[in-house]
């Protein structure tokens, strides 16, 4: 028996903007995201400006659409007076399930779909027949840049020819970033040689290999990342000297000497402690001991005398050469992450053996503070969003002490806290240190800068803790790989991270002159820990005031769960198709039509 399903459909009469009648194009909010199956015109942007700080950026899309295959896109803007232009296409990722504890109208759209993240540089590209793409402009203004309007126009050309010219309005704020950068910001990478070689084979050569190091830490430097988690342990190399060891860090120095040079200069010193395996295995201390007259690493109970010996020794000889560097003031080291239950009276031995050999040296780790927080002696307290809505209290004593309190996410927090996933409005993700300035963190650390799949742009959905876990869309990665170029690409999230970066140092900076201004542009971004402006139009307003602009009238269009071009008439269309066949979001009418 040959089963049949009947499927409806809407063709919406085209809105055509394009010279050629085949391209259509317009402006879009980079807060808006843009997907493969929104008809032409849909959150068309309105007449306003983009603004953008001086010494900072901003972002705008143009959305593409054709009803016929065109081949050979390039699309370019003509330089403008005093601003820098970088044009990227906005690449889709398959999203399977969305975070199983978000509300749908938490969602860019449900999953599973596919979603706009990776921002790709393959120019020129094929626009596919009925599938909407969006064109990734970002404007740098330079420090010197003259605060002023200016008219930029993106020119759509198909193997040379002319096919549509965009034009859009760019306003320099006389409000600038500050020089100085405040706000701690950190992405785990996972950068061991044997890994990268995973995605980037040419990291296999050692000069291949600390290039791409130094190009990771650019691209990170320039979004905003202010230190770089450090593997100390793996970097050291042990030697037997008289029956003891002793420690050359001569690739330790030459990893700071690379992210220096990319613009990183905090050292963040990875986890001293660790666990067998998943988060409830047994506590272990990484360590060097002497055997047979080798050094060899073992992974040691922490009630082995031998392992509190050999740590002393260990960070003692890190201490003293990070003094002979004159590094001592730009690092900071991990003990143990997330100590929990019978972890904590260990953590608390171990940390104050560190302090004692690393005397000065801020601590700082990843905790909950749903539990007695006097083990936790770490300087710097970072607690994951979503956990201390009522632990304030906790945080503010810990400040008052001299403590420092930054955040952290890591699959969580879902609901209707901000994050960074993939499927998330890209407002959550903005948001996020302006959570920070409103709630007077200052620090933000996630895990996942790039722990990669075998297939990154295709499964964007890690499994952890012995594939018990399905992480959020994201959750893993906040970049991709770029063999070609031995380098990553950014993405639509990296990008709004760096423009909310920004926008805390600007609040910071206002707070020194006006502070009740400033904590009232923050409350009315996040009026509460689980509670933010939605409203693309509304945060518009808020960020033109804390750039001392117009405020622009409420034109942005906000993005729709089902967008509707505006001013078409939609006529149904139904056809059969094989129960076999599945059919998506962005099937052309008639695609996989059943014959008789």
């Amino acid at each position: 028996m040959r089963l049949s399903v009947l499927i409806l459909s809407a063709v919406f009469a085209p809105v055509l903007v394009s010279a050629a009648d085949t391209v259509q194009a317009w402006t879009v909010d980079s807060l808006v995201k843009i997907f493969p199956d929104d008809p032409a015109g849909t959150s068309r942007l309105g007449n306003a400006p983009v603004l953008v700080p001086r010494n900072g950026h901003a972002s705008v899309q143009i959305a593409l659409r054709a009803p016929a295959a065109v081949s050979g896109i390039n699309v370019e803007i003509a330089p403008a007076a005093g601003v820098e232009v970088q044009v990227r296409r906005a690449g889709y990722v398959p999203v399977g399930s969305s975070p199983p504890s978000t509300p749908f109208d938490e969602l860019a759209r449900p999953a599973p779909s596919v979603f706009p993240d990776p921002l790709l540089v393959d120019f020129p590209f094929d626009l596919q027949p009925n599938r909407t793409e969006s064109m990734w402009i970002t404007v740098h203004a330079p420090a010197a840049a003259s605060p002023g309007e200016r008219t930029l126009t993106a020119r759509i050309t198909s193997g040379g020819k002319p096919l549509a010219s965009v034009p859009f309005r760019v306003r320099v704020a006389n409000t600038a970033v500050p020089a100085q950068r405040t706000l701690n910001v950190t992405n785990w990478f996972q950068l061991e040689q044997t890994y990268l070689t995973r995605h980037f084979k040419q990291a296999a050569e050692e000069e291949r290999y600390w290039e791409l190091l130094g190009n990771i830490g650019r691209v990170m430097a320039e979004h905003g990342q202010s230190a770089m988690i450090t593997p100390v342990f793996s970097l050291a190399k042990p030697v037997v000297k008289d029956g003891r060891i002793e420690f050359d860090f001569s690739r330790l120095d030459r990893w700071v000497q690379v992210f220096d040079k990319a613009g990183i200069r905090t050292i963040e010193g990875g986890h001293l402690l660790g666990r067998a395996s998943e988060y409830f295995s047994p506590l272990v201390v990484p360590s060097y001991v002497v055997e047979n007259g080798q050094a060899v690493e073992r992974s040691l109970d922490p009630s082995d005398p031998a392992a509190g010996k050999a740590l002393a020794d260990f960070t003692s000889a890190l201490y003293a050469h990070l003094k002979t560097r004159g590094w001592t003031t730009r690092y900071i080291q991990h003990v143990h992450d997330e100590p929990h239950d019978d972890e904590n009276p260990v953590y608390e031995r171990y940390a104050k053996l560190i302090k004692q050999n690393m005397p000065g040296i801020p601590l700082l780790d990843a905790v909950g503070l749903d539990q007695d927080m006097s083990f936790f002696v770490a300087d710097i307290w970072v607690p994951v969003l979503g956990s201390f809505d009522h632990s304030f209290d906790k945080i503010s004593d810990h400040l008052g002490r001299g403590g420092q309190a930054w955040f952290y996410t890591c699959v969580f927090p879902q609901g209707r806290y901000l994050n960074r996933f993939t499927d998330l409005p890209a407002i959550k993700t903005r948001l996020l240190h302006w959570f920070n300035f409103r709630h007077g963190f200052t620090g933000f650390l996630h895990w996942g800068g790039n722990y990669w799949g075998p297939e990154p742009f295709d499964n964007v959905q890690a499994v952890i803790n012995d594939n018990k876990t399905l992480l959020p869309a994201g959750d893993n990665a906040i970049v991709y790989p770029d063999p070609q170029r031995n380098t990553i690409l950014s993405s639509i999230r990296l990008e709004q991270m760096r423009e909310g970066i920004e926008e805390y140092e600007i609040l910071a900076e206002l707070a020194k002159k006006d502070g009740a201004k400033a904590r009232a542009l923050a409350q009315r971004a996040i009026p509460n820990v689980n509670d933010y402006v939605r409203d693309v139009a509304a945060f518009r307003a808020i960020q033109a005031e804390l750039l001392g602009e117009p405020v622009p009238p409420v034109n942005a269009v906000q993005p729709s769960k089902a967008a509707v071009a505006p001013s078409t008439a939609a006529k149904p269309q139904t056809w059969f198709v094989d129960a076999l066949t599945k059919v998506f979001p962005d099937d052309a009418a008639g695609a996989n039509r059943l014959t008789q």
